[in-house]
């Protein structure tokens, strides 16, 4: 990826060429090692920023390429990622502290912002005013029910068809029931899942207008049980 616009500063002019000759394995590499410590105020986690396991910034990393259409819910080194890549990134978060920390992250370590819209805001007010197909959406923002649903019914409904969707936190009981329901929907193909995170593929298109009789998520599988025929018998003697 190149990039066109001069700076004075020839350091910056030096890091956006090394970006454009790395590999994007190399690319998270660097990240990993010098990461964007944007959580300090958020419960200040080890290194100041809250990670995924590696392997879900590799799945990122390799569904994306320049110009790629990405949205997230939650702001980390992930979006550093995506903005490293050349993705056509947007980011909603609702914390402030957040977006200060990344903007100065971005500014010192010369990162294109040229197609970034970061939006501070909660899910539930932003994501419906939001328009646009997407390639990939990562949802990794607020985790309280029913957060993780709200993430998905307003930026998954702008997947593309074959666009990806990466949900991280598997194991929170939110995050689990959105999981259920697109497991059980033809019209999504689970990709990879790991013990922390989980990628499904969108083989449909199009707003989610679906009536819920017409879900599978609301028919039990069919049980091994045989029927009971003695629900009548009398088992008093």
């Amino acid at each position: 990826m190149k990039f066109q616009r001069k700076s004075k500063n020839p350091s910056k002019i030096d890091e956006q060429t090394l970006h454009a000759d790395m590999t994007s394995g190399q690319i998270l590499e660097a990240l990993l090692n010098d990461p964007p410590t944007v959580h300090i105020e958020l419960g200040n986690p080890e290194g100041g920023v809250w990670r995924t396991h590696r392997d879900c910034y590799e799945f990122l990393a390799n569904a994306c390429s320049p110009g790629t259409r990405t949205l997230e819910t939650g702001l980390g080194i992930s979006t550093a990622l995506f903005l490293k890549l050349g993705a056509k990134h947007t980011c909603v978060t609702p914390f402030d502290s957040e977006v200060r920390r990344l903007r100065a992250y971005c500014r010192t370590h010369a990162i294109p912002t040229r197609q970034f819209q970061l939006i501070l805001g909660t899910s539930e007010r932003v994501l419906p005013t939001l328009k646009g197909e997407l390639d990939l959406l990562f949802i990794d923002g607020g985790h309280a029910f029913p957060i993780p649903m709200i993430d998905w019914y307003y930026a998954g409904s702008r997947l593309r068809r074959g666009g990806l969707i990466v949900m991280d936190d598997v194991q929170l009981p939110a995050v689990q029931v959105l999981i259920q329901y697109l497991s059980s929907d033809p019209r999504w193909e689970m990709r990879q899942r790991t013990v922390k995170w989980i990628a499904f593929e969108r083989l449909s298109e199009g707003p989610f207008r679906d009536e819920w009789n017409d879900q599978l998520f609301y028919k039990p599988p069919q049980s091994d049980i045989p029927p009971n025929n003695h629900a009548n018998a009398d088992f008093s003697n």
